[in-house]
């Protein structure tokens, strides 16, 4: 299925010449790090969105279109050489660990240099991190469409000693000075906020509960 493109992308992509410029970027947004990263496959910085997109090298594999409802896959390799990338996958699983699980997300944006005062891109792909792997040159992402089939259903679930709220969130209220939970009733009456806690003490021990 073709992709509708801006009246501006279609003229300059059907110039025999043109001093436009297809601006690959990137949006990797990792939980625990305050500020989504911006790069562009670029020697430069562009400004687009009102926010600059850093030139930074990386390589990202041929985005296909599958025909018998599998999940697609890319390959996305960024540079690692200044460990960058390294810290920022340190934080990330440092957060993971305190907050529980949340995905890395990448936007794959394709914007045209005559139209970036449009904040609509030409193409624009999101997808989740599925696997990483690092070493002293990249910084390897395996990059996977979300995937219905695996979403919980039912959504919520009654646990006896695990609290659903991730710690200090608008649910859980604790604004002390300790920077961990386990999440258990116990460590919760420890930092005496057990009026806040997310678990369900009575739901008694064996079975299956549903809500």
């Amino acid at each position: 299925m073709p992709r509708p493109l801006s009246s501006i992308a279609v003229v300059e992509k059907n110039k025999v010449a043109t001093d436009s410029v297809w601006h690959l970027l990137l949006e990797i947004t990792i939980p625990g790090v305050g500020t989504p990263v911006r790069i562009a496959y670029d020697n430069e910085i562009v400004t687009w969105r009102s926010v600059q997109w850093q030139p930074f090298p990386f390589e990202l594999g041929e985005i296909g279109e599958e025909s018998k409802g599998e999940i697609p896959q890319v390959e996305l390799r960024v540079s690692n050489v200044t460990r960058v990338m390294e810290g920022y996958i340190q934080q990330y699983d440092y957060h993971t660990k305190v907050n529980g699980f949340t995905p890395i997300t990448c936007s794959i944006f394709v914007v045209n240099s005559k139209n970036l005062a449009s904040g609509t891109p030409e193409v624009e792909h999101l997808f989740e991190l599925k696997n990483i792997k690092t070493n002293a040159e990249w910084a390897t992402f395996v990059l996977g469409a979300s995937n219905p089939f695996n979403l919980r259903f039912p959504a919520k679930r009654l646990l006896k000693n695990h609290c659903a709220h991730a710690f200090k969130d608008a649910w859980c209220k604790y604004a002390g000075a300790e920077t961990s939970c386990d999440k258990t009733l116990t460590r919760c009456r420890a930092l005496l906020n057990s009026a806040n806690y997310g678990g369900f003490p009575g739901v008694g021990y064996g079975g299956l509960r549903l809500a």
